[in-house]
């Protein structure tokens, strides 16, 4: 509530007061510096946002038919002001932090303030939330210091209630993390709360009268939707080990599973999590942080009759595979994606329908997952199964944008067990890889660079060099590709990721036979599963017009081990040529044996770019173009 002497101010201003006009603009511009201010940690800025401010709302007073109404009408001006201003920086770091802290920092004889935080806290506080983006301030300083519900949130910057409560949760997160680089642990985090906006009082009174309790910080339940969907918190250590280095590898537990649906002998493979344990009700969230197809983070969700609600039975997200293991009660932490038991490919709703028809044909199945013509970032489609039920497909139930990936957890119990079973590389994130053998009568050699989860792949991003023995070099990186001749001269430029089709990139959400499958599906190449009889690899077989190509995929560790070449059958007498794939477990530390990994100076990117014609690139290197 807004105290009534304003209230009262408002109303007589509107009957044409001059005297109660000029008051209120001058409180409106004391509160506003206080409100803008949080926002953009920019002294010289806030004074311009509120000036304008103040203009505006001198222009359109007459606008305002609720006094009691006023300086949230007000505020939705000043906000909209500094959304306008940030632009495309809205979700970006903001970049003059320094004069800011100094700002803050200085001395306002605030004795309520020098109370309750030290000067070194002063510059961990503002250094840190001074790093956040302006929208999670904006969201911070809705929430914790003018008290407004998700609701008003959502309304004031333009979203969905549940969007709100995602955009409030990430900037919780964000803040988290700074504070901790600073060595400060998740509790700080309302301290670090309460020391800004003391921080940034304008009076002696405004500092004291800033409180947030816990319940402010609280996300809440938003109903169905995100469910028990909350912060991980047994999984903090796990989530933090995925950009790790040299932590302990405990070997995985070996399953044998017969693989059903398949021609081929059952051998005993690594046990996929992606199993049904029930019979009843199913549901799979697929999140999409990017728009398009991929990346792909996947949750599937199972009822569990003893326990309340349902269990968690697969988490892939932009940080690690976990799966729930019932038989161990334990939350298991691997290196691989999930793959289907009986070898089918993984279909995705956002999939293009004639791809997968070409996919259904090939393998004489229809597909099990209902698509979606949604192409937005954030999208997140649930859909929903009877499960146990051979055949039955999975139907979309609704699908809708959360904003980002962040909001893609789940929490299983703070007690339970938790097994990290991946080796180095996976527990790091990322690793670097060489090629090595021969195509026809030349040798091939190359490096490059392979990010395992989404969260990696953001500062380690993949990147390929390949030199074959007629001098040519392939090139890929996210920016663009291209092939150079024996001088260094570009033959050809094209978009980037083109020399990745037919490789790993389990920063993509899909385990590597799905990747390679899916890639030659897009070529509408027809292809092979099988089993080989080693127990811990898969064959994938891909037929082009003239050559067949081999696949050779780990199953446990989800990378490439081999590519075969054959003209024609794949045939000892047929082989023309025959790829190795090495990964590092530590990474070199010689500084020449570091110059080999020397990501490659990225391409420039050029909208004469030629397309990617999928996995046929690797015919590139049987002739010299």
């Amino acid at each position: 509530m807004y105290p009534t002497d304003d209230v009262e101010l408002v109303r007589k201003a509107q009957q044409g007061d001059r005297d109660c006009l000029n008051r209120l603009a001058e409180a409106a511009r004391v509160r506003l510096h206080q409100y803008v201010f949080r926002m953009t940690l920019d002294d010289d800025l806030t004074q311009d946002i509120v000036q304008e401010t103040i203009l505006e709302m001198l222009r359109i007073f007459e606008k305002l038919h609720t006094g009691e109404k006023f300086w949230g009408w007000l505020q939705g001006i000043a906000f909209n002001k500094v959304r306008r201003h940030y632009g495309k920086q809205w979700r970006r770091k903001a970049l003059r932090l320094q004069k800011a802290v100094h700002q803050a920092a200085g001395d306002k004889g605030n004795d309520t303030l020098t109370q309750v935080v030290t000067d070194e806290l002063k510059q961990i506080v503002l250094q840190s939330i001074g790093q956040l983006t302006a929208q999670h301030r904006a969201v911070l300083t809705l929430r914790c210091y003018d008290d407004l519900s998700y609701a008003e949130i959502a309304n004031l910057i333009g979203c969905s209630e549940i969007g709100a409560r995602a955009t409030f949760y990430r900037a919780k997160k964000s803040l988290i993390r700074l504070l901790s680089n600073h060595g400060l642990g998740k509790g700080s985090l309302l301290l670090a709360l309460i020391a800004f906006g003391k921080l940034t009082a304008t009076s002696k009174a405004g500092a004291a009268q800033v409180a947030i309790t816990g319940a402010t910080l609280q996300v809440g339940p938003i109903g169905a939707l995100l469910g028990a969907m909350t912060p991980k918190t047994g999984l903090v250590l796990a989530t933090t080990a995925a950009v790790a280095v040299g932590s302990a590898t405990v070997v995985p537990r070996m399953l044998p599973r017969a693989l059903p649906g398949t021609a081929h002998p059952a051998v005993p493979l690594p046990e996929s999590p992606w199993r049904s344990v029930s019979t009843q009700q199913q549901e799979c969230w697929y999140h999409f942080p990017e728009a398009g197809r991929s990346p792909v983070m996947i949750r599937l969700l199972e009822p569990d009759a003893g326990r309340t609600g349902a269990t968690c039975r697969i988490l892939q997200n932009q940080y690690a595979n976990y799966h729930y293991d019932d038989r161990a009660d334990a939350v298991r932490i691997g290196n691989c994606r999930a793959w289907k038991p009986d070898l089918s490919v993984m279909g995705l709703p956002t999939d293009d329908a004639e791809m997968r028809r070409f996919i259904a044909a090939v393998q004489g199945r229809a597909a099990d997952v209902e698509l979606t013509r949604n192409r937005t970032s954030g999208l997140l489609v649930i859909c929903r199964q009877e499960g146990g039920r051979p055949g039955q497909i999975w139907r979309i139930d609704r699908h809708l944008n959360v904003l980002d990936e962040e909001y893609f957890h789940f929490s299983w119990p703070e007690t339970m067990r938790v097994i990290d079973e991946r080796d180095a590389m996976h527990e790091r994130g990322w690793t670097c890889f060489r090629i090595s053998g021969t195509v026809g009568d030349r040798t091939v050699s190359g490096t490059g660079r392979l990010p395992f989860v989404y969260a990696s792949a953001q500062e380690h991003s993949p990147w390929l060099r390949i030199e074959a023995g007629d001098g040519r070099t392939f090139v890929d990186t996210p920016r663009g590709a291209e092939i150079r001749d024996r001088d260094g001269r570009v033959v050809e430029r094209f978009e980037g990721g083109r020399f990745f089709k037919g490789l790993p990139r389990p920063w993509m959400g899909l385990h590597c036979i799905d990747t390679v499958r899916r890639d030659a599906a897009e070529c509408r190449l027809r292809f092979e599963t099988a089993a080989r009889n080693d127990g811990n690899a898969v064959n994938v077989t891909v037929y082009t017009d003239d050559m067949t190509l081999v696949y050779t995929v780990d199953m446990e560790t989800d990378v490439i081990e081999t590519i075969e070449l054959f003209a024609g059958a794949p045939a000892e007498s047929n082989r023309i040529g025959r790829l190795d794939f090495t990964y590092l477990q530590a990474l070199p530390e010689a500084s020449d044996a570091q110059a080999t990994f020397d990501a490659p100076a990225q391409p420039r990117s050029t909208t004469a770019a030629a397309q990617g014609t999928g996995l046929l690139w690797l015919t590139d290197l049987i002739t010299e173009r």
